[in-house]
C-alpha cells in the first residue's frame, strides 16, 4: 500500500513540475508561438505536441487520484490526510488542464 501512495505522489509531482515549467516559460516577455516553441523544446521529439502533453498530464493526474484513493486506508493520519490533500490538488489540476484544451 505504501508503494501505491508514493507512486501516486510521484505522478502528481511530475504534473506539478510540468505545469511549473509552463508557467515559468510563459511568463517571459515573448510572443505566444515563441513561448510554446521554447516550452516544447524541453521535451524529446516524440512528446513535442501540446495536446499529447496535456493528455499525458491528465492521465498522470487520474492515475494519481486512483492510487492515492486506494492508499487512503494506510494506518496513520499522515497518509490519509496527505492523500486527501493531493487528491484535491489532482482534481484541481485536471480541471485546469481540461479547461486549457477548450
Amino acid at each position: 500500500m505504501k508503494a501505491l501512495f508514493y507512486t501516486g505522489l510521484l505522478c502528481c509531482f511530475l504534473v506539478v513540475a510540468n505545469v511549473t515549467l509552463w508557467i515559468k516559460t510563459a511568463t517571459q516577455d515573448l510572443p505566444f508561438e515563441q513561448v510554446k516553441a521554447r516550452y516544447l523544446g524541453y521535451f524529446p521529439a516524440f512528446l513535442q505536441n501540446a495536446l499529447i502533453l496535456t493528455l499525458l498530464n491528465i492521465g498522470l493526474c487520474g492515475i494519481s487520484v486512483w492510487l492515492l484513493s486506494r492508499s487512503r486506508r494506510l494506518p496513520g493520519f499522515g497518509y490519509r490526510g496527505t492523500s486527501i490533500t493531493i487528491i484535491g490538488l489532482d482534481i484541481l489540476l485536471i480541471s485546469w488542464l481540461v479547461f486549457t484544451l477548450m
